[in-house]
């Protein structure tokens, strides 16, 4: 008895597909949902009505994916592809500078780089005096502009067992040591 339902359910729905009005050759696309996986039936989301996968296909791999089903003028299905999803790829085009900070105009927030004849301009949110003399990596746009400022070389240093973070002084045999990039170096300055 179960069986016989499942082929008049069958029958019924494939009579009410087959009642939705389709043109010869008609090809419609979007979403493929299985409806019955064991008769092949699915139905295509935005389209009315259900259709049933040629004999041997296996839908249940395309079921939620974006399909072309060509049909013919009695609505049998003839072809099921899945239809492939353009992505438009987004690239981002930036370039990094390394360099020792030089400041040109503070009020204009203005700086070079050592060694570099370029000026550039900060922007607006960015103090450039807390960067003056200080090893940078600029991150710059694709047409040049400056869109991050941060100090070069992060790398703590070690001191006695202790770490000490980049850009932290000591005072060693009366002169001044900074940690820079990793390494102390000397300041040149008198300390106690």
């Amino acid at each position: 008895m179960k069986r016989l339902s499942a082929h008049i359910l069958a029958a019924v729905l494939i009579t009410f597909a087959m009642a939705v009005p389709c043109t010869a050759g008609t090809v419609i696309t979007g979403e493929l949902v299985v409806t019955n996986g064991s008769s092949r039936q699915f139905r295509i989301v935005d389209h009315g009505g259900y259709f049933v996968a040629p004999s041997g296909m296996m839908i249940e791999a395309l079921d939620g994916k974006p399909v072309v089903v060509e049909l013919s003028d009695s609505r049998q299905v003839l072809s099921i592809t899945e239809k492939p999803i353009h992505i438009d790829r987004v690239e981002s085009h930036y370039e990094t500078i390394n360099g020792e900070f030089v400041l040109v105009d503070a009020a204009r927030g203005t700086f070079a780089i050592a060694g570099a004849p370029q000026t550039y301009a900060a922007p607006r949110n960015i103090d450039v005096q807390r960067y003056a003399g200080r090893n940078v990596e600029l991150f710059l746009d694709g047409q040049g502009r400056v869109l991050q400022i941060e100090f070069a070389g992060s790398a703590s240093c070690e001191v006695g067992g202790a770490t000490l973070a980049n850009g932290s002084s000591i005072c060693r045999a009366g002169v001044t040591f900074r940690c820079s990039d990793g390494s102390w170096v000397n300041v040149g300055t008198a300390c106690r």
